[in-house]
């Protein structure tokens, strides 16, 4: 069931009508489908992530508490942003570790986390 590689978008279009059931004991492997948005794959995958704010939003947690920077900004360019204020409450704290990071190699990354945050205001 779960995507055969980056371009198996047929995957995701099966989970987009199967029952929450079925979808959300997968959710762990499908939030991997989004280390890299240049992936066909990626688009369609965070579409269905989305119609389950609730039970990814540990998950984005665990990403954004994480080691890879790629996967931290695609979750926050993409996922943070759309979920419901409960869930941005939530990850508050992770976003903001990254935002105050000083490490300069991750400037895109902080200057990213920190917009997120102040979108968390409005």
């Amino acid at each position: 069931m779960l995507p055969k590689d980056k371009f198996d978008i047929q995957a995701i279009e099966h989970f987009k009508t199967a029952p929450p059931s079925q979808v959300v004991p997968l959710l762990p492997e499908l939030l991997t489908w989004i280390q890299d948005m240049n992936w066909p794959v990626a688009e369609p995958t965070i579409e269905l992530l989305m119609t389950y704010p609730t039970e990814i939003t540990p998950l984005v947690e665990d990403v954004l508490l994480g080691d890879d920077d790629m996967w931290k900004y695609w979750c926050l360019q993409r996922i943070v942003p759309n979920l419901p204020f409960y869930s941005k409450m939530v990850l508050a704290n992770a976003v903001e570790q990254i935002a105050q990071s000083v490490n300069p190699r991750d400037a895109d990354l902080v200057k990213l986390a920190k917009s997120v945050l102040l979108s968390f205001e409005s």
